[in-house]
């Protein structure tokens, strides 16, 4: 299909796409541009442009988010479909994270530069330079953080034909959204028979998670659960108490929404929990104890 377009190739004077055009096309007429912020030269062009349907490209879209574990690494895909393959000279691609605009990682024309790298991004990212052309333009996020959580990323992608005048442009491919999670420690139980109550605590996991006490499959009232996030590692730890009665099974879970993992650990307490009556019984048992020591030194003493 072969249609004529009007283009306004204005410069972009955000950092993030420095190195890139931007192309604006209107059927048969031109548009107005108005730049507000920066003086930035447009140059007005009519040039005949051909679509053919064989080079379409097809991107993946993510239709759910993807998960990653705090520390690993998560491949972001972003595969292109092609009839032929791509070449790297023309190619310019910039992986953009929102809702800053921050640059991830950029390849232009034939080369990685990420001079314009967000600094959060340094050292973290990877992309297959002998797949690009192939199309496949798959990012690598490497040892995932907290911060990185609920973080959506789009790949710029813009492509020259060697004739200068055939131009495929996409703003925003393969937007996907990224959760971090991490796993917490199995839940601890310390029961305190003097004070009546069984704590249950656990470290070092990623999101806030939710803690439940049950007792036989009965959920029991419990104290406000305490909630800690380290600030160093983002991470929380989670603690709570609940009351508790003689001869009772107890099960503390903690539930990891993001991972949809639940954690558990399960404690029985002793038939008599009234650390009175415990005092009690040890006196009484002493001195019966005492009496039947007495009563056997009397007994020796009246057979001597």
């Amino acid at each position: 299909m072969n249609i004529t377009f009007t283009c306004i190739k204005e410069c972009l004077c955000h950092s993030t796409y420095r190195s890139t055009l931007t192309h604006r096309h209107t059927l048969t007429h031109s548009l107005s541009h108005t730049h507000t912020q920066h003086s930035c030269p447009i140059i007005e062009t009519t040039v005949f442009i051909t679509f053919p349907a064989k080079d379409v490209a097809s991107p993946q879209m993510s239709s759910h988010p993807i998960i990653g574990i705090v520390g690993k690494s998560i491949l972001l895909p972003c595969k292109l479909n092609s009839s032929t393959p791509i070449d790297l000279q023309t190619l310019i691609l910039h992986w953009i994270s929102k809702p800053n605009d921050q640059v991830v990682h950029a390849f232009n024309k034939g080369r990685e530069d990420n001079s314009h790298q967000d600094v959060t991004y340094r050292n973290r990212t990877q992309i297959f330079q002998d797949q690009l052309p192939s199309g496949n333009f798959s990012l690598l996020l490497k040892d995932l953080k907290v911060d990185d959580d609920q973080t959506a990323f789009f790949l710029f992608h813009r492509q020259e034909y060697k004739s200068g005048h055939e131009i495929i442009q996409d703003k925003k491919l393969c937007l996907t959204n990224v959760k971090v999670a991490k796993s917490f420690q199995t839940p601890v139980v310390m029961i305190n028979y003097e004070d009546r109550k069984a704590e249950c605590s656990s470290t070092g996991g990623y999101p806030e998670p939710t803690l439940t006490w049950t007792d036989q499959n009965s959920v029991l009232d419990q104290d406000i659960p305490q909630i800690i996030r380290v600030p160093e590692s983002g991470t929380f730890n989670i603690s709570s108490t609940v009351n508790i009665t003689e001869n009772q099974i107890l099960t503390c879970a903690i539930f990891n929404p993001t991972l949809n993992e639940t954690l558990i650990t399960t404690q029985t307490t002793t038939q008599n929990t009234n650390p009175s009556n415990n005092v009690s019984g040890i006196v009484i048992g002493f001195a019966i104890g005492a009496l039947l020591f007495v009563v056997c030194i009397v007994a020796y003493r009246y057979i001597k």
